[in-house]
């Protein structure tokens, strides 16, 4: 009997010790945090959206939100009342692809008047604030403010790796990175 006792004893010991390294291993593995900075100042950008234009002939345009907060039922009426009340920061990137079909991996640059692959327009976002779903107001960072910059982006089995930077008039260098799905939302605002 002493020796069916050791024997689980020392089985459940093994059992208690295999739980604690997997748990271990769990917790090694390092968080990518989605996030903006603006002088010194980081702001969370956990959620990822995607609206997508294709013709089949030309570059196609995606429009990327990155926010603290949701869009709506995934659905873009093309106003500002489409926002989860608890939005109050967010990044928007207006994007030419170089291909027809899909959101191309590579570094866009920032460049307002072209229609080739390029970032064609961005707008960092703070202090936003939503009231019935509604944007009311908001501190921007646009084309006024951005004299130079660009988005890298690189996707694997739908998860997307976007890593920005940008210069700014009086707000510096804005940078940021963002790793996580791009949940797709239909464009409902022709």
């Amino acid at each position: 009997m002493k020796k069916l006792n050791l024997l689980f004893g020392i089985l459940i010991g093994l059992i208690i010790f295999s739980c604690s390294s997997d748990d271990d291993n769990q917790n090694d593995t390092p968080q990518a945090e989605s996030e903006f900075t603006i002088n010194g100042t980081e702001y969370s950008i956990s959620n990822g959206f995607i609206l997508s234009a294709f013709d089949g002939t030309n570059n196609s345009r995606h429009a990327i939100y990155l926010l603290n907060g949701t869009i709506l039922n995934n659905e873009w009426f093309g106003e500002g009342c489409d926002f989860s009340n608890n939005l109050t920061q967010g990044v928007i990137f207006n994007i030419t692809s170089s291909s027809i079909s899909e959101l191309a991996n590579g570094t866009y640059t920032y460049e307002l008047f072209t229609n080739e692959p390029s970032l064609n327009e961005t707008n960092i976002s703070t202090n936003v604030v939503v009231e019935n779903n509604c944007v009311t107001s908001s501190n921007d960072i646009d084309e006024d403010q951005i004299n130079s910059g660009s988005l890298t982006i690189e996707s694997a089995n739908n998860i997307y790796t976007l890593n920005f930077s940008f210069e700014t008039n009086d707000f510096g260098t804005v940078s940021g990175s963002y790793v996580g799905e791009l949940q797709l939302t239909q464009d409902l605002s022709d």
